[in-house]
Parts: structure tokens; C-alpha cells; sequence
């Protein structure tokens, strides 16, 4: 926190912002002061335990409440009773003091001898919890590569299992329906932005056999561009129609040239390395197995 001032801030635009939401208080208007607040440094009047330590004022209410008083500019700020020291914080700043549990406030208020614009601790604490994320997206600094890589981990691993135990037979039913154009859109949906988006429903291959009447499986091939260890080669999907029992296999790229892992993704989440995978005409024959029962892997 910075305890100098060295220049004048006006915030004109931004107490125009808190007029127009005073007067009507609809969302799209606090979301255009929240958009002006961001980027904004604010007043805060505080107190000085020490020649380099300053305490911000708090304001209380007849109901105990206590409240970071913040103003738009100096103008603001009452005569009296005079501040020891008058600081110049971001407003993300203000943010992070509002949500120090050990202060107890209940919020925010700007200019609150003119203004008195409210914001309650729920809204300050989303607000942090943003600027939290973005901040260590920031830091990641993923390449290209990286973040496909990554996006793929979480389809391959996470969603498209929790899927298939969460919705069991409907889930299966729709893959052997859309199938290239339903996983497609799965992974798509998890790059979040259609030009990050490096695959088309072509770079995948979906096969659904009835094996029999308690066995449903579906092989489905995955791209094959940007596949690095440990993403997978393809997945399978088994179904028992009978005991509605799902599973969940990988055939999986390992650090090791030419050997591929075969691993199974459990309903509680965990990863079942069933070790090297076997030759491609077998692995059919192999997850049957597995789907019946007949096989054992080590959980990792």
C-alpha cells in the first residue's frame, strides 16, 4: 500500500458512473462503475500507528457495522475530523483490506458524506476473488502447445469421465447418436473461445458396438495433433445396460518411445494404471476384460 500522494486524481467519469447508478440501480449500470472502479486509485483516510505505518478509518453505523470509507478525490474527503495521513490505493487494494477476516467489515462506502454508495462485502469478496484469478492466469504464461495440452488433460481425465458416471446410459446413448459432433463440441466447449479451438469433428472417430447384451462399448479415437504424454490416443467407453455399470479407459502416450500405458479413470476420480497397453488388435479383447471384471491395475 502506497501512503503518498504525488499527483491529483480526479475521478470525474467515475462519480458521474455513481450518480447515474444512485439514480437507478440496474445491473448494467453497476457494471459499468465496477468497469471504471477497476483501474481506479481511491482516498482512504487513515490514522498513522507509526511514522511509516498507517491504519485506514473505518466508519461505523448506529448498528455496529464497520465500513472502509474510500473517496473519489480529495474534494471529497471531510475537514474535519482531519486525517493524519490521506492514502492513494487501487481500488483492487481497497478490496484487499475489505476482505481481511480479522477487520470484520461489512463493506465498502464511497464518498459517504455525499455519495454513500454502498458495496457489501459478498460483492468486494467476488470482486477479489476475480482479480485473484486473473492474476495467476497471468503468471501461468502458458504457450499455445502448453494450453492445448492442458485443455486436453482436463477433457481426457476429468470431464468426459465425470460425464459418463454422472449420466450413465443417457450420456452413452447420445455419443452412439451425435458421436463426432458430441465430443467435438465437449472439447470445444472447454477452450472456451471458438479460435483457441485447434480440432474439427474430422480429428475424432467414434465406433459403438453392442458386444452383447451386457456389454455396450465405444471406442473413440482422438486427435492425433499436439499429442504429448501422458494425453491419450483414444479413449473407451463401457456400458452394462443390464447393471447399468460404467467404465472409463485410456490408451495413453507415456514419456517412453513406442509404449503406450493402459489406465482407467474410476467414478471417485482416481487413475488406474493397468500398465503398457497391449498391441492395438488386442486391446479390445483387453477392455472386455476389464468392463467384466477380469483385470487389475495399480491406483495412482
Amino acid at each position: 500500500m502506497e501512503n503518498k500522494v504525488t499527483m491529483e486524481i480526479t475521478n470525474e467519469r467515475l462519480e458521474e458512473a455513481i450518480r447515474e447508478y444512485t439514480a437507478e440501480r440496474t445491473p448494467q449500470r453497476l457494471q459499468t462503475l465496477l468497469n471504471l472502479m477497476r483501474p481506479t486509485r481511491l482516498f482512504i483516510p487513515a490514522m498513522l500507528k507509526a511514522p511509516n505505518q498507517p491504519a485506514p478509518c473505518f466508519l461505523k453505523t448506529n448498528t455496529g457495522e464497520q465500513f472502509l470509507a474510500v473517496y473519489t478525490s480529495k474534494g471529497q474527503i471531510p475537514k474535519e475530523p482531519k486525517s493524519q495521513a490521506i492514502l492513494s490505493v487501487p481500488f483492487p487494494e481497497c478490496n484487499n483490506i475489505v476482505v481481511k477476516p480479522e477487520l470484520k467489515l461489512s463493506g465498502m462506502v464511497i464518498n459517504p458524506f455525499s455519495d454513500n454508495l454502498v458495496l457489501k462485502a459478498e460483492l468486494i469478496e467476488k470482486l477479489h476473488e476475480a482479480d485473484m484469478k486473473a492474476a495467476k492466469m497471468k503468471q501461468i504464461q502458458m504457450t499455445p502447445a502448453q494450453f492445448q495440452a492442458f485443455v486436453r488433460r482436463q477433457v481426457e481425465f476429468a470431464a468426459l469421465p465425470k460425464r459418463l458416471f454422472a449420466e450413465g446410459e443417457t450420456f452413452v446413448n447420445q455419443i452412439c447418436e451425435e458421436k463426432e459432433s458430441l465430443i467435438s463440441q465437449i472439447y470445444a466447449e472447454h477452450f472456451k473461445e471458438a479460435k483457441l479451438y485447434p480440432f474439427t469433428e474430422q480429428d475424432y472417430s467414434i465406433m459403438a458396438l453392442d458386444i452383447a447384451e451386457d456389454l455396450t462399448l465405444i471406442r473413440v479415437d482422438l486427435p492425433e495433433k499436439g499429442l504429448v504424454a501422458p494425453l491419450c490416443y483414444r479413449v473407451y467407453i463401457t456400458f452394462n445396460p443390464l447393471t447399468k455399470k460404467a467404465g472409463y479407459y485410456t490408451i495413453e502416450k507415456s514419456q517412453e518411445r513406442n509404449v503406450r500405458i493402459l489406465g482407467e479413470v474410476s467414478q471417485d476420480g482416481s487413475h488406474v494404471n493397468h500398465g503398457e497397453a497391449p498391441v492395438e488388435g488386442a486391446e479390445l479383447q483387453r477392455i472386455m476384460d476389464l468392463a467384466r471384471g477380469e483385470g487389475a491395475g495399480l491406483t495412482s
